[in-house]
């Protein structure tokens, strides 16, 4: 089993709730993926005024989950923002990804894609060698605390079984009853909001989880 990475995820739509959740995972993690909603690739909207993160006093470097139609317009954006160190966009979106792959390497970024969860795996093997990482939703996205899917599990099991693949992540519906299955299933990056951030206390949620997904229990 790889190293098991668990990445708390900030789902809101105002930056003054993006600063608190951003508090909860300070020491946690060295890397907070902040999900970008549009309100049309998923029906939820994310906060606008982006540059007030550049502000933010944070030892934390950032990932960003494009939930969004036009991701190469979104990237465009958060070139401004300081921090950035992964972009994950949606292989539904409207943009090539093979031109998204691109803008996000001359940005000096890492990349990652996202499949949701009723998206077939084979849509996604053209990108293997471009990408670092697949990210299988787990959840109909859009929504911090939706239910976890457990059909997707089939899908990941499919995907770790593969030579020289990129790395797989997980997103929604993670918690400390599936984690350690899902660990075992091969995925090596956990993607997770709620178990963590509505939790009485972020530290004491987020080392449980990591411990579960390290036992496979």
């Amino acid at each position: 089993m790889s190293k098991i990475q668990i990445i708390p995820t900030i789902l809101v739509n105002n930056f003054e709730d993006f600063e608190k959740q951003l508090a909860k995972t300070e020491g946690l993690s060295d890397i907070v993926q902040i999900d970008v909603m549009d309100g049309d690739f998923v029906p939820f909207q994310s906060f606008e005024d982006i540059e007030k993160i550049n502000g933010v006093k944070t030892k934390a470097k950032f990932e960003l989950h494009l939930m969004v139609q036009n991701p190469l317009i979104e990237m465009e954006k958060w070139t401004k923002i300081k921090n950035i160190s992964r972009v994950i966009f949606h292989v539904e979106s409207k943009d090539d990804p093979k031109v998204c792959i691109d803008f996000a390497r001359q940005s000096g970024w890492l990349v990652g894609m996202a499949l949701n969860p009723e998206t077939a795996l084979f849509v996604a093997e053209p990108y293997y060698g471009l990408v670092d990482e697949i990210m299988f939703l787990t959840v109909y996205p859009g929504r911090q605390g939706a239910p976890f899917i457990p059909e997707v599990k089939d899908k990941i099991k499919e995907f770790t079984a593969i030579a020289n693949r990129p790395l797989c992540a997980a997103d929604g519906g993670v918690s400390k009853s599936n984690i350690g299955e899902l660990a075992k299933l091969g995925v090596d990056i956990f993607c997770v909001g709620s178990a963590i951030l509505t939790a009485p206390d972020a530290k004491i949620a987020y080392n449980e989880l990591i411990n579960r997904a390290m036992n496979g229990v």
